[in-house]
């Protein structure tokens, strides 16, 4: 397990119950303190101010893809990544103590989760109102006290809240996973303090490479990672504040950025007068 040792609490999107309470104990132990916050802008704003030391944020779903203002808030924020954590997600349908299935008129949930058991909710509740709450466990609370309103959620939901599980594993990937970083001020911080040992680690670096719109401003950006063999295993971009017509591009990369590979195309990066921003290098998390 990826894990820094930290004894200050850690930030992270609440409230209790949610998938990110969960990621947070995977990645951190069970005996972790941690600050639930009802927005991911606010987990940034906490660890920029120096509030708090940590923060868990989601990145990507395997089945719906980037959280998009996680991805813009780094854009907007001076931090770094310097750890991550992959969760496997399996949905469950709760509502209260006895509750049938025909009884539901509403269900409720976090848009992603929503999204990730579309054709489950397609074939099983068509006509039922689906509604978007700002996370699960909300959706979980909400349950409590509306008759006839189910929440899409975890187990850990259930337990919290005092829910029946009517359906489980409703989720239409099996192996519908969810990747959470660990954001810091310092990209050297979470090395110093990390209980992995660098030399059975394998390495992941994470980067935001701003271009203009002109004609091979894209290949410019890629091809110095193809010409120095660095494996790129994540592209997305986002519109950059900077212009209209800009874009921002985040980059996964295997390896660290100390690499000697890795250091040759960071340098002609910087010889194409692209503009770029190394986020971290940390451990790359395990699918388990």
């Amino acid at each position: 397990m990826n894990e820094i040792a930290t004894t200050d609490p850690v930030v992270y999107l609440g409230p209790e119950g949610t998938y990110s309470h969960a990621a947070l104990l995977k990645f951190f132990g069970s005996d972790q303190t941690s600050v639930p916050v009802d927005e991911i802008s606010h987990i940034f704003d906490s660890v920029q101010s120096g509030k708090y030391s940590y923060g868990l944020v989601p990145v990507e779903n395997s089945s719906e893809g980037s959280v998009t203002q996680t991805l813009d808030s780094f854009d907007k924020y001076d931090l770094s990544i310097c750890g991550e954590v992959m969760l496997r997600i399996q949905h469950c349908l709760l509502a209260i103590s006895g509750t049938e299935l025909q009884d539901i008129k509403r269900i409720v949930s976090h848009q992603q989760s929503l999204g990730q058991c579309r054709h489950w909710l397609a074939a099983n509740f068509p006509t039922v109102d689906k509604v978007t709450v700002p996370s699960n466990a909300e959706a979980a609370r909400i349950a409590v006290t509306e008759t006839g309103t189910a929440a899409i959620a975890g187990k850990a939901a259930a337990d919290i809240y005092g829910l029946s599980i009517l359906e489980e594993n409703l989720e239409d990937v099996h192996d519908n996973t969810t990747r959470f970083a660990i954001i810091c001020k310092d990209k050297g911080q979470g090395a110093a303090t990390s209980k992995v040992k660098p030399e059975i680690c394998r390495y992941k670096s994470s980067l935001i490479i701003f271009t203009q719109n002109e004609p091979g401003a894209l290949f410019n950006a890629l091809e110095p990672f193809k010409n120095h063999t660095v494996n790129l295993i994540k592209l997305e971009s986002r519109p950059s504040r900077k212009e209209a017509w800009s874009y921002s591009f985040f980059v996964d990369i295997e390896g660290h950025c100390d690499d000697a590979n890795i250091q040759e195309a960071l340098s002609d990066l910087t010889r194409h007068a692209l503009e770029f921003r190394v986020l971290g290098s940390y451990p790359a998390a395990s699918n388990a």
